[in-house]
């Protein structure tokens, strides 16, 4: 990769960065730092410190034998860039049928390693309702859209997030047992949604299913809310055949 100058300002290290990363892109059988200093003729103590910091930012990952691979937040940057306006006009009419039959706020997000931004909504239209604006971040661990870009996450990156702190008791029925979490969000990959049943907000129980790219990472998810009361039993078991449905339709127009 030739080193570039930008509006007068030469960043050599990024190119060299990035220049590691395209070797590696081209050899997913693996490359140490012997490999990478040799192809890329750059010093194998540049090549350290550039892999140390990937490696840090979990831009790349690493083998028993050492041999470098590319990691979990490409593939999340690269869905926040996919999930971006398109995405969001592509869901919209989905979001909007789903909150015409369900009376409920509907929402769009995505994930961007750390936190849940949603992208879209469309508000429920009783006067009274459950809503946040577009661009709110949720923690990761929130209700049923966290459950959901944990399941989409791998086992190592899984473990990771639920070794970095407690889990959150956001109300008397979060679940905090880590052990207990662990098998929500196995059945989670299995059955394909999510359930939160006033885990994140006392007295609001919500469903969420994930939007998958083309290689089946989950790329965003939808989820509804609504007040426990009147959002339970036979009508959340509805919005969960409706959603899996829609989100199927709209993975299906994504890979045409």
């Amino acid at each position: 990769m030739d080193k570039k100058t930008v509006s007068g300002y030469s960043a050599p290290i990024l190119y060299k960065a990035f220049a590691v990363l395209d070797e590696i892109a081209d050899n997913q059988s693996g490359l140490g730092i012997s490999d990478l200093a040799r192809n890329l003729n750059i010093s194998k103590s540049t090549i350290h410190g550039i892999t140390q910091a990937l490696l840090d930012l979990r831009v790349l990952t690493q083998d028993p034998n050492k041999k470098f691979r590319l990691g979990s937040t490409l593939i999340q940057l690269g869905n926040r860039a996919l999930a971006g306006e398109d995405l969001r006009l592509l869901a919209r009419p989905f979001l909007e049928e789903l909150g015409r039959e369900f009376k409920e706020t509907i929402f769009l997000g995505t994930f961007d390693g750390r936190k849940i931004t949603i992208v879209e909504k469309v508000d429920s239209p009783q006067q009274l309702k459950i809503s946040a604006p577009v661009g709110t971040r949720i923690p990761l661990f929130a209700g049923a859209a966290g459950k959901v870009f944990l399941a989409g996450l791998t086992e190592q990156n899984f473990q990771s997030a639920l070794e970095e702190k407690p889990l959150p008791e956001y109300t008397k029925y979060s679940i905090t047992d880590s052990s207990k979490y662990v098998n929500e969000i196995k059945k989670v990959k299995v059955q394909g949604y999510s359930t939160d049943f006033e885990e994140y907000i006392q007295g609001v129980n919500a469903v969420c299913v994930p939007i998958s790219d083309m290689h089946g990472q989950t790329l965003a998810a939808i989820w509804m809310v609504g007040f426990a009361n009147t959002f339970n039993g036979d009508k959340v078991g509805r919005a969960i055949t409706a959603m899996l449905r829609a989100a199927k339709e709209i993975n299906g127009i994504m890979k045409t």
